[in-house]
């Protein structure tokens, strides 16, 4: 039986409808109130950020055995990214120096790993018009990495866009662009030990956008995005969200979780955080642009959920007419709004209820509570 959270109408689309108008009136009445909310926006969702997760710190991976602002690969030694890359051969691997880097990186070859040595940052670059990284070959692992500040002309730049197959992202830490990975027909990504910040771009951009294939998320973070974009958007045939962190603090985001086409979605021993600025009243959305997967399923369990936006909420949004299998179990749930989930779960009106610590905090243990 399907949740009662799934309507015969959606709801959500007459509030944000309403909401969108009444925002529109504040900002003709006094027009600088925009850039001043904006101004604000950044100053509390950093220390919001730093309040719960602190500041993101690179490993001390290969420290010592390339220069900063050097690129290695093999035995040899590169003084730029671009030299590195011509040289790159099937199989190796290619260490970067710590440092700033503005120069973006495009990798053709097979059986690849790219790992910073120490902090190394690419900074407001891009290639082709779309990211700092690009990823033409299979088999590519990007490790120990930052990427902050990418825009493209089309407003859909990413710190990395995947136009191969199987890549794998491991601890890096994407923020402030518009986009942190885009994938096309990918085989498969996996992102694990991973953060993901204040990224999105007027609702096309968004943490991460998977166009095919398949996505596994594990022991990740992604926080925050802004500008009406989703933290996870997923056209994959298979989502699984494992161990993580999926939270919009005080952002303008839109779901914590979008997956238009359907497929299977795993979410598991996660805590999830609808915040109360967020513009779209859904938690998660599925199906939403029709299910063209073959296998359609949903799995929710042992998850922490809080549902605390100022509006209406809605933890699941499915279409009227789908018929799939939605599995939601021993998850503790917080939420003003009624919920009827199949399973067993803890539901509690409010945090103090659930006696879970006020709000900006973001429990990072699923059974974090107040002592």
């Amino acid at each position: 039986m399907l949740a009662a959270c799934v309507y015969l109408y959606d709801k959500s689309i007459i509030y944000t409808v309403f909401e969108k108008i009444e925002n529109k009136i504040k900002l003709r009445l006094n027009p600088n109130a925009q850039v001043d909310a904006e101004k604000e926006l950044v100053k509390q969702l950093a220390h919001e950020i730093d309040f719960n997760f602190g500041q993101w710190q690179p490993l001390a991976v290969g420290t010592g055995t390339v220069e900063p602002n050097k690129v290695k690969v093999g035995t040899a030694t590169y003084p730029s990214l671009s030299a590195a890359v011509a040289s790159l051969q099937d199989g190796q691997d290619m260490l970067i120096g710590e440092g700033v880097y503005r120069e973006p990186l495009v990798i053709i070859k097979n059986n690849v790993k790219i790992t910073g040595s120490g902090r190394v940052v690419f900074d407001g670059v891009s290639a082709e018009g779309k990211a700092a990284i690009i990823t033409k070959g299979s088999n590519i692992i990007i490790n120990n990495l930052e990427c902050k500040n990418i825009s493209v002309s089309d407003e859909n730049g990413a710190c990395v866009r995947s136009e191969g197959s199987r890549l794998t992202v491991d601890h890096v830490y994407f923020h402030d662009s518009e986009q942190g990975i885009l994938t096309g027909g990918n085989e498969s990504l996996r992102v694990i030990n991973s953060r993901f910040e204040k990224l999105g771009k007027n609702g096309q951009a968004h943490g991460i956008y998977v166009d095919a294939g398949e996505l596994f998320i594990d022991n990740s973070l992604f926080v925050a995005s802004v500008s009406e974009g989703h933290e996870i958007k997923s056209r994959a045939k298979k989502t699984v969200v494992t161990n993580s962190v999926v939270a919009s603090l005080s952002s303008g985001d839109s779901r914590l979780i979008d997956i238009p086409n359907g497929g299977e979605l795993i979410v598991s021993n996660s805590v999830l955080e609808k915040g109360p600025q967020s513009f779209n009243s859904n938690m998660i959305g599925y199906g939403l642009e029709g299910l063209t997967h073959t296998v359609n399923q949903i799995s929710l369990t042992k998850n922490l959920i809080i549902l605390e936006r100022a509006g209406f909420n809605q933890l699941l949004n499915i279409p009227a007419d789908a018929n799939l299998p939605v599995t939601t179990a021993d998850n503790i749930i917080i939420s003003k709004e009624d919920l009827s989930l199949n399973g067993i779960n803890w539901i509690y009106s409010s945090r103090d209820e659930a006696k879970i610590d006020d709000y900006p905090k973001i429990p990072t243990l699923r059974y974090d509570k107040k002592k």
